[in-house]
């Protein structure tokens, strides 16, 4: 087996993710360690939700490395489906998440939780303040590489590393008014207002990735702009044929994939419905725009 050669792009996005993988599992290991012998609850939410974070960084990384090295090719498809379930793991740990931090800081305004110590709370703005500079050299390398209509697995890892940029950043705030303060209603204020912000920014982003994943997964239609492109394409060709058998399109990842079965004339030859086939494909794609194309043409019964 011949070993793909990669292209410097390919390596450049493999080494951005590998690079903010190794970064993610240093400071959410020290977070911890700082949240559980500080008693900082914001630290100890935002290292939960690092953790859980890693695992689909971890499950794209393997999946980005496959599809460069042409492990994948074989799929009908495409790697829109593998991509799609990296979308869906990402949004389901942003939900699991929000649901732990939520309930956290509802245990924080009831007084059922205890605020952290002084110098607990210290180290953990410490600690935050470091999170939030590796989450910026790490957005700002996968920015770089994401370019617009790429694949699903880069277009995640931008949201994703943008939504931990934007709620470290509430994090670290969070804990420096935290390690500043010396009153406990205002530690306590702090660390619940803290958290309830990020669980709301997480739950929106997790529902915009679930939203973007599930309807392909479950083989709903490419939408209405392309099944309107494709009528529009069929009637414009309507002269060429006899009857439409059925039409199926589907979408994985950023290709639309069309299916259509026509009925032709039994009389024409077979270069004549090849024309008229092609020609409809020319005018899907004027309408459509790029698209994985499939007519399917049989001959008439009708006498």
């Amino acid at each position: 087996m011949i070993a793909a050669t990669l292209t410097a792009d390919q390596r450049a996005r493999e080494r951005s993710i590998a690079t903010a993988i190794v970064l993610d599992v240093g400071i959410v290991a020290v977070m911890a360690a700082v949240a559980l012998a500080g008693g900082s609850f914001t630290l100890l939410a935002e290292s939960i939700r690092g953790g859980l974070g890693v695992l689909p960084e971890c499950f794209s990384y393997v999946v980005l490395r496959r599809i460069h090295r042409g492990v994948l090719e074989d799929l009908d498809y495409g790697t829109g489906k593998l991509e799609q379930v990296a979308g869906l793991v990402v949004g389901a740990s942003m939900l699991f998440a929000a649901g732990w931090i939520v309930v956290g800081a509802l245990r924080i305004v009831s007084g059922a939780r205890p605020v952290g110590t002084p110098v607990g709370l210290a180290l953990a703005a410490m600690a935050g303040t470091v999170n939030l500079l590796i989450n910026v050299v790490a957005w700002d390398g996968i920015r770089r590489l994401a370019a617009p209509g790429d694949s699903l697995i880069m277009q995640t890892q931008s949201t994703l590393r943008w939504t931990k940029l934007f709620a470290s950043a509430i994090v670290t705030a969070d804990l420096t008014v935290a390690a500043l303060s010396t009153d406990d209603v205002i530690v306590a204020g702090a660390d619940a207002l803290g958290s309830f912000l990020v669980a709301g920014y997480i739950t929106v982003t997790a529902l915009q990735a679930l939203r973007g994943a599930l309807p392909d997964l479950l083989d709903v239609s490419a939408g209405q702009a392309v099944r309107e492109g494709v009528t529009r394409s069929l009637s414009r060709h309507a002269g060429d044929y006899i009857q439409m058998q059925r039409v199926r399109t589907r979408r994985s990842s950023q290709t639309a994939f069309i299916e259509v079965a026509l009925e032709f004339d039994a009389g024409l030859s077979m270069a004549e419905v090849d024309r008229r086939v092609e020609a409809l494909k020319a005018t899907m794609r004027e309408e459509v725009g790029p698209a994985e194309l499939s007519v399917l043409a049989s001959a008439s019964k009708r006498t």
